[in-house]
């Protein structure tokens, strides 16, 4: 009996260090020419990264490289937290590098790529606004409940700010169309289609219009409480071309997206208070939108360590 009960501590002791040593994982690994912070303790060149191990820049970037292959650039005076599925900037600016579809998370939003080579940047700005530019290849940002607040392809910067109260009323510029027997606007300013529900919406079908109403947070679709017609832009091709082409084929064929987002851009401000940020009336998931004017201003702040940086041999 005696014998068991050792074997049995013994087994509890192994299954112990197995698990303790599976959570201690590493996930990856941290570069800089310079010092930086591993869960608020001094390093200098380089440190090994465990799930949930916080980064912190003074005045030397710092480059993330894991396991799964995602690289991320941290700028100067920066923080985040980093986890093995995804990145939670909590300070500064950071530069995703990725070809699968691995998020930033900063504030309410979650950034992260939908096409191969991804260079984007996301930089937190003031006390609530969060910018967002795609360098190369294709990003997408959603809200904390997975809403698409807008889809940005290479060469495009946009600021978003959550609204007051979660349910800030949906505003969105764009071409009306009609797809399956459902009626979507496709905002030019995020180069987003979103579903439209309301009567007589077939009557401005092949029109640009601006648009206000409720969006409902489990099927995204905008309840329409007012709308009314904007200039500008080639809506009629692009309603007819949508239904055998689909959005993205006959916005690239009709050049849709630029004159109808330069349409609403008369309308409310949305996001666009603060300097560099051009005015929106897109409003969706409670956070405004807009473009920014002149790309992000952490741009020169990524130096750092090559690509060719090797691991750290220990922590």
């Amino acid at each position: 009996m005696q014998l068991s009960t050792r074997a049995l501590v013994a087994l509890i002791l192994v299954g112990s260090v197995t698990s303790l040593m599976a959570s201690s994982a590493a996930i990856g690994f941290v570069a800089a020419n310079g010092s930086f912070q591993v869960n608020a303790q001094q390093a200098r060149g380089n440190a090994t990264l465990f799930d949930g191990s916080v980064i912190e820049t003074t005045k030397a970037p710092s480059q993330l490289r894991l396991e799964n292959g995602v690289q991320l650039r941290l700028a100067t005076d920066s923080r985040a937290t980093v986890y093995q599925g995804r990145v939670v900037l909590e300070k500064g600016s950071g530069q995703l590098e990725s070809s699968s579809p691995f998020p930033v998370e900063s504030r309410t939003l979650r950034v992260f790529s939908t096409g191969p080579n991804t260079v984007a940047r996301v930089q937190l700005d003031g006390q609530k606004r969060v910018l967002v530019a795609a360098l190369k290849g294709s990003v997408r940002v959603t809200n904390s409940s997975g809403i698409v607040l807008a889809n940005l392809p290479s060469g495009l910067s946009m600021a978003f700010e959550p609204q007051v109260g979660a349910s800030a009323p949906a505003r969105v510029s764009g071409c009306l169309f009609q797809k399956g027997g459902k009626d979507f606007v496709y905002d030019g300013t995020t180069k987003v289609a979103l579903e439209l529900t309301g009567t007589g919406l077939d009557k401005q079908v092949g029109k640009n219009v601006e648009v206000t109403g409720i969006q409902n947070p489990a099927t995204q679709a905008i309840a329409v409480t007012g709308l009314k017609p904007v200039s500008g832009g080639n809506c009629a091709k692009f309603a007819k071309m949508v239904e055998k082409s689909g959005v993205e084929a006959a916005a690239a064929a009709t050049g849709a997206a630029g004159t109808v987002a330069a349409a609403g851009a008369g309308a409310a401000a949305g996001a666009a208070a603060g300097a560099g940020v051009a005015a929106t009336a897109t409003v969706i998931g409670g956070v405004a939108a807009a473009a920014t004017v002149g790309g992000l201003a952490a741009a020169g702040g990524f130096s750092g360590p090559s690509q060719n940086t090797n691991p750290p041999t220990s922590r």
